[in-house]
């Protein structure tokens, strides 16, 4: 409205310097005081009329009437006044309501945070601290207002890190600072802000000094670790189940022939049928360790990269998870060949050894016969006697037999020097002894008897019997000196063959079998473990026809088929294609592969029990062949893994959970971020992004006159209706902090039409929410705030974390929600610059931000131009 000034003419009394200034730049008490000046000025004008001549009646008139007009013009002023201050007055507590709903929100954000914050203006001095920063130091909050920044005396790294904050040109920065708080060493993550155009810097401190001990305790193990791992003599691996590596050493690699750790992970992708030249041991190393978790010592034959055979000998344990489930194998591998070749070599001297031993001795009874027929007629052959003693002594001296003479009543009679064993040589101070004045009772008793039945029977007799190494005959203390480590407090067994001679003496001829016994014993030994293993294996051991019949099978396997005993199994399942098999079709894929592959493995299938219910199975087999290549049968090993493929699709069932969850708190992007990284901060810069604040209108009178049910109900419906319509947009939903609603457009993927994209949003929610309605009938509102401009997004602290923004950008779009109007959409300059060419908007003018100063804002209408 435009308003005149009222000019009084000269000739009636007013000046010049008197001429009033325009209405609208006085104030109501100027106007009154003015109104009143006038009435005044009329009363004065009234009275000089009457007193003057008739000839100024007309001019009087003509004064009167102006100063009628100029009185109505200036009343109509001050009701115009009147009116804008009313609403000043209004709007002005409309503010302050806002004002208080900010606060209110920035007390509970400020308790919320996990950490320290603390206002600091640009002359270091404190503004103000958060509940926690002051619990820190034993202070009241409000003894930090206007301190220096130094007189906590806590930290010289976090005054410089402020000092060189305001003294830079940047807005934002985080620095990592030591601090001593109650007398401990701590460490801080300070990220700090400014605002209040760079007078005054807001700052957040987290403690992460739990996070930065445990990182250099895990550097140091791992250095530790890796140097032992690198530079060992044996090779340390960690396998799979199904035989891939998923780590080696240097020294494994050499072992098996790689150049390096990488090429062996590269290149042995499977260790049964690439390493052991018996594939079936590989399967007994992961039995053994199923049963036992873990194994010493097993040895076992490979083919390394460049074709040689190398034994190895093994140690490994199984590693599981806290469940009890398989993860991996782990252990050491030692390059055992020349061991192996150096028992090789002394087996065949063994053999050899006893052959030769055999040959003499059969020569040496020829030789003690022809002696008893010379020692009859020594008298007539003297001279041959003499003769055959020579050739008996060099015999004698080539054998490595103990021969021994003992007449009926046990007595040394003669010792036959050979080359036998110095350790177990009985020597000449026997002579003329009995076997109980050298032997303890048992032994002495066992030699007389044998010595009695030969002289009663004359009949020849073999025996093997064992002494004590310290019993043995013709041992002195030197000789000890000579026991290996194996012999030492160890049994020494003998085979002897004792045979009658003339006179009533017998010749003891006793061989060392010592070898020979512990050989055989561990033949039979290993034939009952392996019998014992058949028989009571947790996993089923069978062989089986190409036809399909079964031609043995363990009692695991008949109890993992539902049959009370191996004989009946076989008896009853005479074809496993059409009885066994869920899909016949498995069984001919299995024989496809014994016949290209020889073998197969981790072969699983489900099959019928005998009650026709059914389970999973892994099967493991190798083709037997004769020696034109015919298959004759397949042998192998049957593990029941239903439980194993019920915990797995249960695993996946919770891991798809899992991910949803995950999904439904971060955007997809820094999910996978999280999952990835080692590390939980995940922090980016973005230069330009589109911000939205929404605000229901009346929702704290609102909420205070419906139930908590039908609050928290009628949120629910509000919010995921404005879920959608983020989905829609393809923004990303920030948080929702009481009634308030806070997604952004160009993160965690910048994209060119954040803007635009958050414009559509908030005219869709804007025609949404009159949809729902207040208690009374009424439809909700919404105030919707927008602002563009670079942020700070990222994930920070150890649990029940978010992905949060921080930024001038986001206090301006909430202090655009929060000065708005219900049912409009408020945005900065920087938002209209972006969208002016595709929307229609109405300037709104300046308004003064808290922080900000003025700012010229403006209101999205919504129609696309």
């Amino acid at each position: 409205m435009m308003h005149r000034s009222l000019q009084v003419p000269v000739h009636v009394g007013l000046s010049p310097k008197h001429q009033p200034m325009r209405d609208k730049d006085k104030t109501k008490e100027e106007l009154v005081q003015e109104l009143v000046s006038l009435r005044q000025q009329v009363i004065n004008l009234q009275h000089q009329l009457r007193s003057t001549q008739a000839d100024w009646e007309s001019r009087w008139e003509k004064t009167e009437a102006e100063l009628k007009s100029e009185v109505e013009a200036r009343t109509a002023a001050l009701k115009e006044s009147n009116d804008q201050f009313v609403a000043e007055i209004a709007e002005r507590y409309q503010a302050l309501h806002a004002l208080r709903t900010a606060k209110d929100q920035l007390e509970a954000i400020l308790e919320a945070v996990p950490g320290t914050v603390s206002w600091i203006s640009h002359d270091l001095r404190y503004l103000g601290v958060n509940r926690h920063l002051a619990e820190i130091f034993n202070l009241p909050p409000e003894e930090f207002a206007g301190k220096p920044l130094g007189f906590l005396g806590s930290s010289d790294g976090f005054d410089r890190f402020v000092q060189d904050f305001f003294a830079s040109d940047t807005l934002e920065a985080f620095r990592e600072v030591a601090m001593r708080i109650k007398g401990k060493h701590r460490i801080f993550l300070i990220v700090a802000q400014k605002y209040d155009r760079n007078k005054a810097a807001f700052t957040v401190g987290i403690d992460i000094t739990e996070r930065k001990e445990a990182e250099e305790a895990l550097r140091e193990a791992e250095n530790k670790y890796r140097t032992i791992f690198e530079n060992a003599v044996e090779g340390i691996f960690q396998t799979t189940p199904d035989g891939r590596y998923l780590s080696a050493n240097p020294a494994l690699a050499r072992i098996y022939g790689y150049g390096s750790p990488e090429d062996l992970k590269s290149m042995l992708i499977d260790v049964e049928s690439q390493l052991y030249l018996d594939p079936q041991r590989r399967q007994e190393f992961i039995n053994l360790l199923e049963q036992y978790d873990s194994i010493v010592g097993f040895e076992s034959q490979i083919r390394r990269l460049d074709g040689k055979l190398t034994w190895i000998s093994e140690n490994g344990r199984s590693v599981r998870d806290k469940a009890g489930n398989l993860l991996y194998y782990e252990g050491t591998v030692e390059d055992i060949t020349e061991r192996k070749q150096a028992e090789e070599q002394l087996r065949r001297l063994n053999e050899e050894l006893e052959q030769r031993v055999e040959e003499r001795t059969v020569e040496l009874k020829q030789a003690v016969d022809q002696l008893t027929v010379e020692v009859a007629e020594r008298e007539r052959v003297e001279a041959a006697l003499r003769v055959s003693e020579a050739e008996l002594r060099a015999l004698f001296a080539a054998m490595t037999d103990i021969i021994t003479v003992f007449d009926a009543e046990g007595r040394f009679m003669k010792v036959v020097s050979t080359n036998s064993e110095t350790l177990f040589s009985p020597t000449t101070d026997r002579i003329g002894k009995t076997v109980y004045d050298v032997f303890p009772p048992e032994q002495a008793e066992l030699f007389a008897q044998q010595i009695q039945a030969v002289v009663e029977t004359g009949q020849t007799m073999n025996l093997e019997y064992s002494l004590p190494v310290s019993l043995m005959p013709g041992m002195v203390a030197e000789n000890r000196d000579f026991l290996s480590q194996d012999t030492q407090g160890n049994e020494v067994w003998f085979a002897a063959s004792v045979s009658p001679m003339p006179d009533s003496c017998v010749i003891w001829v006793a061989r060392n079998i010592t070898e020979r016994k512990r050989v055989v014993d561990a033949m039979r030994a290993a034939e009952e473990k392996y019998r014992s293993i058949f028989e009571n294996a947790a996993e089923g051991i069978f062989q089986l026809t190409p036809d399909g019949c079964y031609l043995s099978a363990n009692p695991a396997l008949a109890r993992m088929y539902g049959y009370s005993s191996p004989e009946e199994l076989m008896e009853r399942l005479r074809n496993v294609g059409t009885h066994l098999y869920v899909d016949p079709g498995r069984r001919e894929e299995f024989m496809r592969l014994i016949e290209r592959e020889n073998a197969v493995s981790n072969f699983d299938s489900q099959v019928y029990r005998q009650d026709r219910s059914i389970i999973w199975t892994s099967e493991k087999a190798r083709a037997v062949r004769d020696e034109q290549g015919n298959l004759l049968f397949c042998e192998g090993t049957v593990e029941d893994i239903t439980k194993r493929k019920e915990a797995e699709a249960a695993l996946r069932a919770e891991q798809e959970k899992s991910e949803d969850l995950l999904l439904n708190i971060l955007p997809g992007a820094i999910a996978q971020r999280l999952k990835q990284e080692e590390k939980n901060l995940i922090a980016d810069r973005f230069d330009e992004v589109t911000i939205l604040f929404a605000d229901i209108v009346g929702f704290t009178r609102m909420s205070s006159g419906i139930s908590a049910t039908e609050l928290v109900n009628l949120l629910n419906e509000i919010f995921s209706q404005f879920d959608k319509l983020a989905k829609k947009h393809q923004v990303e939903k920030i948080k929702t902090i009481g009634d308030s609603y806070m997604v952004v457009s160009g993160i965690p993927m910048p994209r060119e039409d954040h803007a635009e994209a958050i414009a559509q949003m908030a005219l869709d929610m804007q025609r949404a929410i009159p949809r729902f309605r207040q208690p009374n009938g009424q439809p909700l509102q919404l105030r919707i705030g927008m602002s563009t401009g670079p942020v700070v997004a990222g994930v920070i602290g150890m649990a029940k974390f978010i992905y949060d923004l921080w930024g001038d950008a986001v206090n301006v779009a909430s202090r655009m929600e929060s000065m708005g109007i219900p049912g409009k959409i408020q945005v900065t300059e920087a938002a209209y610059e972006r969208l002016k060419h595709r929307y229609s908007f109405e300037k709104r003018g300046e308004i003064e931000v808290k922080g900000k100063g003025m700012m010229t804002t403006y209101w999205l209408i919504g129609t696309e131009l």
